[in-house]
């Protein structure tokens, strides 16, 4: 056996693990009904461990007081929410502890704020990671950097099970992470990423994916913050004061405002005159366009593959710049207009179509229909191997 075959093997069984472990959370949460919604806060770094360093700054302290000013927004707007810190004050908190604070908790949502930095001092603007494989050599460069933290944990590479930030060959386990909560993750970063630019003008460096641990760990739908570059002059000054940091924190307060209205509370009335009547939020919509064209046609009860390429809140011209080109068709689910490439039975094709379009969409990921209706994509892909052996 050789030597990348046997760690795509222990990938695969880490992959296996940890779908175990969410569906286990997930039980967990729906049996009590009367559990409220739970956010995690993660301040990133703290006590011995600063993070970046700025000219007159330090990251753990930046981090800590926009996740406090995120937590009160969300407390004056959303009394119901619970809100839990995995570090309140200066102290440090490994990331496998930080990972299970939210997973005790059953927590819905997992935020890490984070303040990014680069030996290029002109680096700038801010970013939404979600977990992955890393979407480009910057990504990978700074989940390194975060993942780096764990070398001055005790015991770290029992509590890792030999995982070397510093080896590329380590981050192989996320080339197959799937979790069925990737698709609500990206949805969030991008609701994110999006309120971040609107309320600070800084530049859109977009949602990323990359190898952070302490995403790894979690089970929930989650998603890594890089508020600004702590090494630019300029955008130090800006994310380490209290203007800053207060239209820094409005703005993730925003994207999980939208989430939370479109995932967390079915019950609070959301007033949005767009929002189509006629059809149950759980209805999938596809474009006439799609209901015509004839392409790819499953057996009934068989999936059909397609690439989710983007969401967004109103639909889109077939020329919209956003779209890049490509020739993509969309299905509508709650409030959001999901746009997807292609279409296929062999969930092999997918992943290849997944790969190409990442090269201009790359947050692309894999989704599943069974008889025109949305499902879990892992239960798609056993069907297809069942039915391929």
């Amino acid at each position: 056996m050789g030597k990348g075959t046997y760690i795509a093997k222990i990938a695969l069984a880490i992959l296996v693990l940890l779908s175990g472990l969410g569906s286990a959370y997930a039980q967990k949460g729906q049996k009590g009904k009367e559990k409220p919604f739970t956010v995690v806060i993660d301040p990133g770094h703290g006590g011995v461990d600063p993070g970046a360093l700025g000219r007159s700054s330090k990251e753990k302290d930046i981090n800590l007081k926009v996740s406090k000013l995120l937590a009160k927004m969300i407390e004056d707007e959303y009394p119901e929410v619970r809100i839990i810190f995995t570090r309140k004050t200066d102290v440090q908190i490994p990331l496998v502890r930080r990972a299970n604070i939210a997973n005790d908790a059953g927590a819905n949502l997992f935020i890490s704020i984070h303040s990014n930095a680069s030996k290029n001092r002109s680096a700038n603007g801010c970013e939404t990671f979600t977990l992955g494989a890393g979407s480009s050599a910057e990504a990978k460069a700074a989940a390194m950097y975060e993942n780096e933290v764990i070398l001055s944990e005790e015991n770290f590479e029992e509590i890792y099970k030999g995982f070397n930030p510093r080896s590329s060959e380590s981050y192989i386990i996320f080339e197959l992470m799937r979790g069925q909560d990737m698709e609500m993750s990206a949805e969030l970063a991008q609701l994110v990423q999006k309120g971040m630019v609107k309320h600070t003008k800084l530049n859109n460096r977009g949602v990323s994916s990359a190898g952070f641990l302490v995403l790894h760990r979690t089970v929930m739908p989650k998603i890594l913050v890089e508020i600004g570059f702590i090494s630019n002059r300029e955008e130090e000054k800006f994310i380490a004061s209290e203007a800053g940091q207060k239209k820094l924190a409005k703005g993730i307060f925003e994207g999980f405002s939208e989430y939370y209205k479109l995932y967390g509370n079915p019950k609070r009335e959301i007033s949005d005159s767009s929002q189509d009547s006629s059809a149950d939020d759980d209805d999938i919509i596809e474009t006439p366009k799609n209901k015509k064209s004839g392409k790819t046609v499953a057996e009934e009860g068989m999936p059909v593959f397609k690439v989710q390429i983007f969401a967004t809140d109103k639909p889109l011209k077939s020329n919209d710049k956003r779209l890049k080109g490509v020739k993509a068709e969309y299905y509508k689910e709650k409030k959001l207009y999901k746009y997807t490439y292609g279409s296929t039975t062999d969930y092999n094709e997918a992943v290849q179509m997944r790969k190409d379009i990442s090269k201009k969409f790359r947050e692309a990921f894999i989704i599943a229909f069974i008889d025109g209706k949305k499902t879990d994509t892992q239960k798609a892909i056993r069907i297809f191997k069942e039915n391929n052996r």
